[in-house]
């Protein structure tokens, strides 16, 4: 029984039909047979007639990539990248006037090896002119040609703004009795090396004789209030100044006091630097420092002209030298606590500048320079020589 396709259904159920004889039957479809081509073999080459090069197998090591900086890492790494350019600047400015010293002193010797005068008579003109007069020369024509090279604006870096009569005076005043009280910090530290047989060889000058009273005035007097000031207060405050005050501050009175090249007056003139460039930064102008630093070097000048011609005997000056510190700091507490109340006791505020990097990192990347950490080495040596050896 075959399957009817034209009456598939009977009665509900599948029907099939009659079955279809054989010669009714259609012949099945008859395909060809599938033809496929016979694959040939791979030709093989020797080893040295292989017609492709071989490589060898790349090693790929693992690379490490540095993590993109953000905008404010950016900033912060120029920003110290240019503070440390700046220091580094005013290093190699403090190293090559250092230079021109020795080379001055070299000089100076040899003049005086030729003419006969010893360069180490401090009652000889020549002694004046080479420890004083020239040496100043020098550090302002040094400072002058750094200006020039960095393009410097002098009104920023040496401010005379319009300052007030009374509030000069008070400043000066109160710059005077700071400076006076590290005097007295200056005698202790002789007296006590002296009790181990040091005596300070540097930074001793003595009015000399009469001929000689004006250039020991001259060069030690006059000329550093205005040399100094203009480079250290200047120049080198001048150009930290916009990146933080307390780091102009800084770094000026510490290489004030090691450009002195005398251990014992390290901790004088350090402090003097601290109270010079503070009062400048607060009156913005270089006249109160100038002022302060023309009398603080004024009065030891004058007890010694009075000592050495006994005018007045070692302790009456000392005598008046202590009452006039009594009364200029008696002026200066009530001068300063005046102003902290006018100002509301913000008068010790100083600017940090650019807040880029706090003032610790800025202090750190000033203190890595270099040529500040090579000056401050050599100096420090040539402290250590002056104190014990005296050269």
């Amino acid at each position: 029984m075959t399957y009817n396709p034209q009456q598939p259904y009977q009665n509900g159920q599948p029907y099939y039909g009659q079955p279809v004889p054989p010669a009714q039957q259609q012949p099945a479809q008859q395909y060809p047979a599938q033809q496929y081509p016979v694959q040939q073999p791979v030709r093989q080459y020797p080893a040295q007639q292989q017609l492709m090069p071989q490589y060898p197998v790349q090693q790929y090591a693992p690379q490490y990539l540095p993590p993109r900086l953000t905008p404010e890492e950016i900033r912060a790494q120029n920003y110290r990248r240019s503070l440390r350019r700046t220091v580094n600047g005013l290093g190699g400015l403090m190293l090559i006037f250092f230079g021109l010293q020795l080379i001055l002193g070299v000089i100076t010797t040899a003049i005086s090896s030729l003419s006969g005068n010893s360069i180490t008579d401090q009652s000889s003109p020549l002694f004046f002119l080479e420890n004083g007069a020239l040496s100043m020369i020098i550090f302002f024509v040094s400072a002058l040609i750094y200006c020039f090279i960095k393009k410097v604006n002098f009104g920023e870096v040496f401010p005379f703004h319009k300052i007030g009569a009374g509030y000069l005076v008070k400043l000066c005043v109160i710059g005077l009795a700071f400076s006076l009280a590290s005097n007295y910090v200056v005698d202790l530290l002789n007296n006590t090396f002296s009790l181990f047989g040091i005596e300070n060889a540097g930074g001793n000058v003595d009015a000399g004789n009469a001929p000689n009273v004006f250039l020991y005035f001259l060069t030690v007097a006059v000329m550093p209030a205005f040399v100094e000031e203009f480079a250290f207060r200047g120049v080198v405050m001048g150009v930290l100044r916009p990146y933080s005050e307390g780091l102009a501050i800084l770094v000026s009175s510490a290489t004030f006091a090691l450009m002195h090249g005398n251990f014992v007056q390290l901790p004088f003139t350090f402090c003097c630097g601290l109270v010079f460039a503070y009062i400048d930064i607060k009156a913005d102008s270089l006249l109160p420092s100038i002022i302060v630093h023309f009398f603080n070097n004024g009065l030891s000048v004058l007890a010694d002209i009075l000592v050495t011609y006994n005018i007045a005997s070692e302790e009456v000056v000392n005598m008046s030298y202590g009452i006039v510190f009594a009364v200029l700091a008696v002026l200066a507490f009530i001068f300063l606590k005046g102003i902290i109340n006018k100002k509301e006791n913000h008068y010790f505020d100083l600017k940090n500048g650019n807040d880029v990097i706090p003032f610790k990192t800025k202090v750190k990347t000033a203190a890595s320079s270099p040529t500040l950490i090579t000056f401050a080495a050599i100096m420090t040596l040539y402290c250590i020589l002056v104190l014990f050896i005296g050269v």
